[in-house]
């Protein structure tokens, strides 16, 4: 035994009392259970992925909403664009087919104007026309008769009289010794006055003419909005009008389509064009909506019914 005689001493065994203790370690095991400030990192790290997903998500459904009212709002473009051109293009064959119709009508079938009918895509047209000798010649028209025009368009006569002696002056021959000829030839002239703004400009437009050769405009054949302008009392007289044997014209085709969209076309026509031809089209414009004019209600007869008892 230890201690007694006989036995060797012992060397070599450490002490057990004496053995350093083992240091912790820096990196938790697995299965050991986390501590509460790696808890906390991982909570952290959770919350950031979700606010990260909620914020793809809208971004995405926003994205997708766009995309959506892009493509409605393209397609309604679309769609209104092939709305107005079809309007535009029967407004077109409205003034075409009311020049052939009045044009091959005998004496017993004339056709008068206003004409209200039904073409073949069931656009409904109101057709007028508007004697150029009942309008304002911007190249023969007096002073005074300018300034009576553009007086009531603007509401202010030093206006008025402002852009009557522009016209007065546009007018005239620009070099000495050459022959007085008129200076404006088509009415889109109007435009280049000073101070014609385009609301002036447009609505100057139904009122005045470069081919009616009067100092004084027609007053038989001015449009009831032109004697209102003047303040002319209209006399008591057929509204309703043929086509003149010859001069020029302006035929105005309002169209209104089943699917709401309107369109109105005007054609300056002179009759008697020459050379074997019946009429020669000299402008296409684009009109403006006349708010004295509403749009035409109930069924109108068909237009080509009046073209086949024209022929027939």
């Amino acid at each position: 035994m230890r201690g007694q005689p006989g036995w060797p001493p012992q060397q070599g065994f450490p002490d057990v009392a004496k053995r350093p203790k083992a240091r912790p370690s820096r990196f938790p095991a697995r299965d050991r259970p986390d501590g509460p400030s790696l808890r906390r990192y991982t909570a952290r790290q959770s919350g950031f992925a979700l606010v990260a997903v909620i914020w793809t998500l809208g971004l995405i459904t926003l994205l997708g909403m766009a995309v959506i009212v892009g493509a409605r709002y393209r397609t309604k473009t679309s769609s209104n664009y092939a709305s107005v051109t079809a309007a535009e293009m029967a407004a077109e064959s409205a003034v075409n087919l009311a020049v052939a119709t009045a044009l091959a009508a005998t004496p017993e079938q004339a056709v008068n104007f206003p004409l209200r009918c039904r073409l073949p895509g069931g656009e409904r047209a109101a057709i007028t026309v508007e004697e150029e000798t009942g309008k304002i010649d911007l190249n023969t028209a007096s002073p005074a008769a300018l300034t009576r025009l553009f007086t009531a368009l603007t509401g202010d006569q030093s206006s008025g009289m402002r852009i009557a002696a522009q016209i007065t002056e546009f007018r005239k021959p620009k070099a000495q010794g050459t022959p007085a000829t008129a200076r404006f030839t088509t009415v889109m002239q109007l435009d280049q006055l000073d101070g014609m703004s385009p609301r002036l400009f447009r609505t100057a437009l139904r009122h005045v003419t470069v081919r009616s050769g009067r100092p004084e405009p027609d007053m038989e054949a001015a449009s009831p909005a032109l004697l209102r302008l003047l303040n002319v009392e209209p006399k008591q007289t057929n509204a309703k009008r043929g086509l003149p044997l010859g001069g020029s014209v302006t035929i105005r085709a309002d169209i209104s389509a089943p699917d709401g969209a309107r369109f109105i076309r005007e054609a300056l026509v002179s009759l008697e064009g020459g050379n074997g031809r019946p009429y020669v089209v000299r402008e296409w414009r684009r009109g403006d909506i006349d708010p004295s004019s509403p749009r035409p209600q109930g069924t109108p007869r068909a237009c080509l019914q009046i073209r086949e008892a024209a022929a027939s």
